[in-house]
């Protein structure tokens, strides 16, 4: 063998070699990335289950010193089912006390809202509740007309995990967060206290709270009170299981794409999601720094309750000047100043538009016929009611825009970001899998294969996916042309007021939020648009003509045959609608919510579960 061959064989050899060698490396480091994570994902579950822990024996050692409550069966009951107005008359009236009011909420929870029957509750605040109950009644012996100077007196209150509450955690979901206590309250919990409102408990909501099935790998999954194998929605699905389950008040949550009035449509109750303009940007912890700089879509954060009534107290509060300026400067926002909610508009006939379709999302029979109903409440009152109508491609813009905000970044990394090795829960399994395909592999490959099979509503949220800096503005600046465009159009029809569907069905099932996704455009729209919006109970699914989606029988379309498979077993939830006005335009929205509601009688119609 010539020394010229045998240099050639040694430096194939040497490629082969150096080939097999950056192989195994990479694998090697692909393997060690993977184990890393999994040894991650396991603290964060050791840490979860501590968490989780630690709430139940708070709860365990609560009961352990547990005063039960001395009032009546009836007193109890009014107070279980009555709203801020009425509790604060029997106060008046001597009827009760401040901690006697505390005590029925609190058996009610420990009834119905703690244990694995709902599963609601992520930490309890009875301790604090009670010696706050004991002072507001020492004030009442000094003078009674306290209790109408102040307007949450004497009234227990919730709150969202996610708002900053001096001692409480706020975890979204993940052990990252655990075990590291707030120093200080944060705007929100801090108007409720000025207003002496008594924060009683927090609630549930999903990890990272952006999706519509509050379940996390600290508390787990919340059952909703009118069926348990039902979602409660999310991302402040506990608020809307307390108040079903009359566990509270009222409460507050927060919303940037549905999240007060998903769980309020799931759970029959009422919310309100007020303009953006009109909250201050700050008062919830933030989930990740990326996800805090996010511009695009406003967060809003409102009440939720089981009367329109209460939405306005609650809306006052937070609104309220005077309160706003009482609370330490540290914790306000520099760059907000408070508008107070104004008297409700006194126009006599209102001319309000109406639709039960948006972008081709055909809804069950239920949900139109409750946004019908909603019209003809209104009617009878002597209002003008007209079909809204904007033209298919705006619907299509104002369709997309959340989605294309949401995966913007690729693969969801700002979410990413804040779990800290620790795994996604399966429901965002198909926005994370979407967000990190390419648009190249949507618009040549998937596009025309969705079209192929006459996948519809795939094809129409496929091209959403990860852009550089220069799209991202540029589709930035087509959203806030399309919202004027949408604004100029409810002004051109003369619209004073929109009913819609509250979501595309009723409660989901367990596990169904991720191929059910796109049925949030009902309330995403809103966030999108930045309008003030309201969801309130109509009626239930009566039958199964209510579940029959028009047009729809034996549609191929996946998200049809999805959503015709969780309508089985529907009839006897609850189906809200919504009510959406212009920017600013708060007052118009709860004065129509408030004469829905007069005519409707959801309440008194369908009680609440009494679960016994």
């Amino acid at each position: 063998m010539k020394f010229q061959d045998f240099t050639k064989m040694n430096q194939k050899n040497i490629l082969y070699g150096g080939f097999a060698l950056v192989l195994s490396s990479g694998f090697s480091a692909w393997a060690l990335g993977k184990f890393i994570g999994y040894l991650n994902h396991k603290k964060m579950a050791r840490i979860c289950k501590r968490k989780r822990q630690a709430t139940i024996e708070a709860i365990n050692n609560y009961k352990l010193n547990h005063q039960p409550c001395q009032l009546s069966q009836d007193i109890q009951n009014q107070i279980l089912n009555g709203n801020v107005a009425q509790i604060k008359q029997l106060l008046f009236e001597g009827k009760t006390t401040v901690q006697q009011i505390v005590l029925v909420f609190i058996e009610r929870i420990l009834k119905v809202a703690c244990s694995d029957k709902l599963n609601i509750i992520t930490e309890i605040n009875f301790n604090e509740a009670l010696e706050e109950a004991k002072k507001q009644d020492e004030e009442i012996q000094q003078d009674k007309n306290i209790i109408n100077q102040y307007a949450l007196f004497g009234i227990p209150v919730s709150v969202k995990e996610t708002f900053i509450q001096k001692n409480f955690d706020s975890t979204f979901g993940l052990g990252i967060n655990c075990f590291k206590p707030a120093q200080e309250d944060g705007i929100q919990v801090a108007q409720i206290r000025q207003a002496k409102g008594i924060i009683i408990a927090r609630t549930n909501i999903p990890q990272v709270a952006m999706t519509f099935e509050s379940i996390n790998h600290i508390y787990g999954t919340t059952k909703n009170p009118w069926n348990p194998n039902r979602s409660v929605g999310g991302s402040s699905g506990g608020e809307g299981a307390l108040a079903a389950a009359r566990g509270s008040v009222l409460g507050i949550g927060s919303d940037i794409g549905g999240s007060i009035r998903i769980p309020a449509a799931f759970c029959g109750v009422y919310g309100f999601k007020p303009y953006s303009g009109r909250i201050p940007d700050y008062g919830e912890a933030k989930i990740s720094f990326a996800a805090f700089g996010q511009m695009q879509l406003k967060i809003s954060r409102g009440p939720i309750a089981r009367c329109v009534d209460d939405l306005i107290v609650l809306t006052k509060v937070l609104f309220d000047k005077e309160i706003y300026s009482k609370i330490p400067y540290q914790i306000k926002d520099p760059y907000f100043e408070p508008q107070e909610l104004g008297e409700l508009p006194q126009k006599q006939k209102l001319r309000v538009g109406y639709f039960d379709i948006f972008n081709g999302l055909i809804t069950p029979n239920c949900m139109s016929r409750a946004v019908h109903e909603a019209c003809q409440a209104l009617q009878l009152q002597g209002h003008e009611i007209v079909e809204f109508k904007v033209n298919k491609q705006m619907q299509s813009i104002i369709a997309n825009c959340f989605l294309k905000i949401v995966v913007a970044d690729g693969g969801m990394k700002s979410y990413i970001e804040a779990l800290n090795g620790q795994k996604f829960i399966e429901e965002y399994d198909l926005l994370v899998q979407d967000s990190n395909t390419s648009l190249g592999i949507k618009r040549f490959i998937l596009g025309p294969l969705f079209k192929l099979l006459g996948q519809k509503t795939l094809l129409e949220y496929n091209y959403n996916s990860k852009v550089d800096v220069y799209q991202y503005l540029v589709d930035s600046a087509i959203r806030k042309q399309t919202n004027l465009q949408f604004c100029q159009a409810v002004h051109d029809q003369g619209i004073d007021v929109i009913i819609s569907p509250a979501f595309g069905l009723p409660a989901v099932k367990h596990g169904d939020s991720k191929e059910l996704a796109f049925a949030a455009l009902y309330t995403w729209m809103w966030n999108v648009l930045d309008f003030p919006a309201g969801s309130l109970p109509v009626t239930i699914v009566q039958n199964d003509q209510d579940l029959e989606i028009k047009g729809q029988e034996n549609s191929i379309d996946l998200f049809y045959r999805f959503m015709k498979s969780d309508l089985q077993g529907a009839i006897g939830l609850p189906v809200n609608v919504q009510v959406s006005a212009l920017p600013n335009k708060d007052e118009m929205v709860l004065r129509v919510m408030k004469e829905i509601e007069a005519v409707v009688k959801f309440n008194s119609k369908h009680p609440y579960p009494e679960l016994n």
